[in-house]
């Protein structure tokens, strides 16, 4: 009796992946967000600032740049040059399918501190393949393509088997361009987020007038002081959420004085309820 072998069933292909290739001279500037998956981008040209969490950097051309769903990063266009690169957005789902028990793909995006080491830069020759080996994959989405899933599952295997072998035999080397006051900010919100914040005691701490410090971190960041502690507030809820935590533990913990509001907030920032959100965890975990 011949034996078979149950396979993931990795489709509907396009709902897992998304990628593009660009090139524009308008600009692209956007403020700090989040992917619902993880994200690989390639630079090949322009004169840009990448920010990711507390860092930012101006990459070369040939910077390879991963970034998973809890990373907050944006890109600021600093003139109307050629501004060039490949994107492709991935869920983890779909990565960890592609895996194997003795290899896991998702490594260059998780194993490593949050917010940092997440850049290298090509040699001419890893360029070349990445280049190649991402015109495979987008030949999958052509209407004369044979066997499309077939053809993307492979080369989405092989381009994460290459960004994995990059970011393990090179080193992440970059300088960070982000003002100390504005990374300051930052980890203060983070590490008193269950105590009132406002913006008068963020100048007083850092010596700076608080429209200065206001305008420089919208500047930097695209958002404003009340909506990025809004959304770190939201994304630690979501993370105690995860853990087990009930909703009122949940909102009290984050730094909600007020059920009604963090209710209310998180369903217009996640889409879902506290309570809604959490019942969809307990399908997945």
């Amino acid at each position: 009796m011949s034996t078979s072998t149950i396979i993931p069933n990795l489709e509907p292909y396009k709902n897992e992946i998304s990628f593009f290739h660009k090139k524009t001279t308008y600009n692209a500037s956007y403020a700090y967000h989040r992917h619902n998956g993880c994200e690989i981008y390639l630079f090949l040209s322009g004169n840009i600032r990448l920010y990711i969490e507390q860092t930012s950097f101006i990459p070369a051309p040939g910077s390879l740049v991963v970034i998973n769903e809890n990373e907050m990063h944006r890109i600021q266009t600093l003139d109307n040059s050629a501004y060039e690169r490949i994107v492709i957005s991935i869920k983890r789902q779909y990565i960890d399918e592609l895996s194997t028990n003795g290899i896991s793909l998702s490594e260059c995006f998780y194993r490593r501190p949050h917010g940092a080491q997440n850049l290298r830069v090509l040699s001419p020759e890893a360029l070349n393949e990445f280049i190649t080996l991402y015109e495979g994959l987008s030949s999958s989405d052509s209407p004369n393509c044979f066997g499309p899933s077939i053809v993307q599952n492979a080369y989405a295997s092989l381009l994460l088997l290459f960004v994995n072998r990059q970011f393990k035999a090179t080193p992440s080397l970059y300088k960070n361009t982000m003002p100390a006051y504005i990374t300051g900010t930052m980890q203060y919100i983070e590490t008193h987020l269950d105590e009132p914040i406002c913006l008068s005691v963020l100048a007083k701490r850092f010596s700076i007038s608080e429209g200065y410090l206001s305008s420089q971190f919208k500047h930097h960041t695209g958002l404003t002081l009340r909506s990025y502690l809004l959304d770190r507030k939201i994304n630690c809820a979501k993370k105690l959420l995860q853990q087990g935590a009930s909703v009122t533990d949940a909102c009290y913990l984050s730094g909600f004085n007020d059920y009604s509001n963090f209710i209310r907030s998180f369903k217009q920032e996640v889409g879902l309820s506290p309570g809604k959100y959490r019942k969809e965890l307990k399908k997945y975990y």
